[in-house]
């Protein structure tokens, strides 16, 4: 199935976070989702310069927010409890995409501010720019290279944010990556290696005294080798290994571990492309991440994964995923023997399922659930997280378009005072040139 089958695994690898090499090949029977359709009569066609296309996007609305800071319901002596807010949002963005017959070159770069009406100190400016490119060396070969910075905040849900800030952790990561392709004959080649740096700010803590965020900083370099093999023109059969060395610029800056740790993961999968009506993944395998403190031990299970997209008629698609990948985390809880103690790193699994729906050509209609595991390695902390959506978007001509949206998120913890639950309603204008 050759360029085909290499399109289709783009979708699990952006999720499980690694960088594939793939020449996107854009042809009439691609299998392609109802929110990701090509509809030529409502998309704006950028302003050309040379063999350049400006792409510019701007998106503007409002959100309430039923529980902005992800506590827990019930107010106490140390706990506010929940407090709901509307948010004031505009998001504008660019790409400047080449538009050449061979090789390719896109620059990115786009912001998030929001205002708070009530609670101003939650107030935040997020950007990222970001270029990535491909270098074509004949027809099914090819090498891939990109570069991306953001400057963003913390969500106040995530596990290591500490229920006592008074405001939000800020944190910055660059990342980098080049990939190889040959995908020339039944046997196909992907080998690529990436790079990321996480730098986090301190944050002040209610009634005094700030939060020492030096202990999370840390670099990630991690390589990936894929060989396939083409069964028929539908079905490719894979092996792939990756590894990975986390290094940590001070973990033991506030009296914790030494995080630095190296991981391994082998994989062997099949994936598939039915020309018009689905395509995906799917692979079992074994995992593993030692850590070079003896107190954090390591984290070794069986992985698996699957990412599939269903087009059952013209009008509706289904989206299946599955994933599990080991995190950072600087938890401390309680370990076996009741004992307060560090989690090594987290083991997260997380199961997806979402369905699309055209109404009309310029209606269209979302609706998805997910449910995650996360065992906080070394503890016996252990979270269950449930997310709910709907969304709803009406293409008013090639320029404008409305969008409204629906979360639910609920986090179910055995740590004490960390669940709570949040519902986010969404209205925007997306404007498109």
């Amino acid at each position: 199935m050759k360029m085909h089958t290499m399109t289709s695994l783009l979708a699990l690898a952006s999720v499980a976070g690694l960088s594939i090499s793939a020449t996107a090949q854009d042809t009439a029977d691609q299998v392609v989702s109802v929110y990701e359709r090509s509809r030529p009569d409502f998309q704006a066609p950028g302003a050309r310069s040379g063999s350049f296309i400006f792409s510019p996007t701007i998106n503007a609305g409002g959100r309430f927010n039923s529980n902005i800071f992800a506590r827990r319901a019930g107010a106490t002596a140390s706990n506010p409890g929940e407090i709901d807010d509307f948010i004031w949002s505009v998001q504008p963005n660019f790409a400047l995409t080449s538009d050449w017959n061979q090789n390719f070159v896109q620059f990115t770069a786009g912001a998030d501010i929001a205002k708070y009406s009530d609670n101003g100190r939650e107030d935040y400016e997020d950007f990222n720019v970001g270029v990535n490119g491909r270098i074509d060396i004949e027809r099914g070969m090819n090498f891939t290279w990109g570069a991306n910075y953001v400057d963003q905040h913390e969500d106040r849900g995530a596990p290591d944010t500490n229920g006592l800030q008074s405001e939000q952790t800020r944190f910055q990561r660059f990342d980098a990556n080049v990939g190889f392709l040959r995908d020339q004959s039944i046997m196909s080649l992907a080998v690529d290696a990436n790079y990321e740096n996480w730098t986090f700010s301190d944050a002040d803590l209610l009634g005094g005294g700030r939060l020492d965020n030096t202990q999370r900083e840390r670099e990630r370099f991690s390589g990936r080798v894929r060989v396939g093999y083409e069964v028929d023109q539908y079905y490719d059969a894979f092996v792939e290994l990756t590894a990975n060395r986390v290094e940590y610029e001070d973990a033991q800056a506030t009296g914790g571990p030494q995080r630095n740790s190296d991981g391994w993961e082998a994989r062997v999968g099949a994936a598939f492309d039915l020309t018009g009506t689905s395509r995906g993944e799917f692979f079992v395998g074994y995992l593993r991440q030692e850590y070079d403190s003896d107190s954090l031990g390591e984290i070794d299970d069986f992985t698996f994964g699957a990412n599939l997209l269903w087009n059952p008629t013209g009008l509706t698609s289904v989206n299946v995923g599955i994933i599990r990948a080991v995190n950072e985390t600087i938890v401390l809880d309680r370990d076996a023997n009741n004992t307060l103690a560090f989690a090594s790193g987290v083991l997260a699994t997380t199961y997806s399922l979402g369905i699309e729906h055209e109404l009309q050509r310029n209606f269209l209609v979302k609706a998805g659930l997910s449910y995650g595991t996360q065992d906080f390695n070394n503890t016996i902390r252990s979270d269950d997280n449930y997310t709910a959506n709907l969304g709803a978007k009406y293409f008013i001509n090639r320029n404008f378009a409305l969008n409204a949206d629906y979360n639910w998120d609920y986090r179910n913890t055995n740590a004490a005072g960390q669940d709570f639950k949040r519902h986010v309603f969404m209205v925007g204008l997306t404007a498109n040139w």
